[in-house]
């Protein structure tokens, strides 16, 4: 439990900020968890997610070394507030990273996070050497959702690599911020003003039509239906678009 950032609407305060009840689990027992045989049951790896897995560190560490090992994937979810030494020392047991760029300014950062934007984006130039990388911004109403930002944020991905997946999530009122639900519009034109120059933009936290999908960059085709966590694979063949042929770059467990 614990985080190093201290933001105002942490959507999983409980855990990051709160006294929730711990069990005692050693690397060596989360991986034979993750490699038991059951009936109907498959599991590829480990995601190390919700609070934040850089203040538990060494954990993190042994656990990945002992899954890759196993032939196990590692995923982490993280905001990205690392130093690059120890992050360098991790990437390479690290198959995934989703890394949350909670907005493109530095005065949001200092006042809503209470940490600085720069070592966040270093952490993407970084992990993207190693591993898949997404990116989840956190809309917060009148807070971070100037279409100004959003296309600053775009141009910055869309300059390292414009295939990198970018996710924008829906902000409840939780923890110390009490702003109204982001409007579903919103989302929408920022999924709009991304989608000008990244292949790949998603909504999370919304029950809409097509939010999650994946549509292929230069037809459109769809290629992965989501709804909620079921996946269909709908339109693709040997790894590229079944419609137009273009190549497309996807990460298989």
């Amino acid at each position: 439990m614990g985080c190093n950032l201290h933001c105002g609407f942490c959507q999983n305060w409980e855990i990051a900020h709160g006294t929730p009840p711990t069990i005692y689990l050693t690397p060596e027992q989360v991986v034979r968890m993750a490699r038991r045989e059951t009936p109907g049951y498959r599991n590829i790896g480990l995601a190390y997610t919700y609070s934040e897995p850089q203040v538990w560190y060494e954990f993190v560490y042994d656990t990945a070394v002992l899954a890759r090992e196993a032939g196990l994937k590692n995923v982490l979810v993280t905001n990205g507030y690392v130093n690059e030494e120890p992050l360098r020392q991790l990437l390479p047991y690290i198959d995934a990273m989703n890394i949350d760029v909670k907005a493109f300014s530095e005065e949001y950062y200092r006042k809503v996070c209470h940490g600085d934007l720069a070592p966040v984006l270093r952490t993407v130039e970084v992990a993207r050497e190693y591993c898949h990388v997404e990116i989840t911004t956190l809309l917060v109403p009148g807070l971070n959702d100037d279409p100004a930002e959003i296309a600053a944020l775009r141009d910055w991905v869309a300059a390292l690599d414009p295939e990198i997946p970018v996710h924008f999530s829906r902000y409840f009122p939780h923890y110390k911020l009490r702003l109204e639900p982001t409007p579903i519009e919103t989302l929408r034109r920022a999924r709009e003003i991304a989608g000008e120059k990244l292949a790949y933009v998603y909504l999370g936290n919304v029950w809409e039509r097509g939010a999650g999908n994946t549509y292929c960059p230069q037809c459109r085709a769809l290629l992965i239906e989501r709804a909620g966590y079921a996946t269909k694979i709908v339109g693709l063949a040997n790894g590229n678009c079944a419609s137009c042929g273009r190549p497309v770059r996807l990460v298989r467990g």
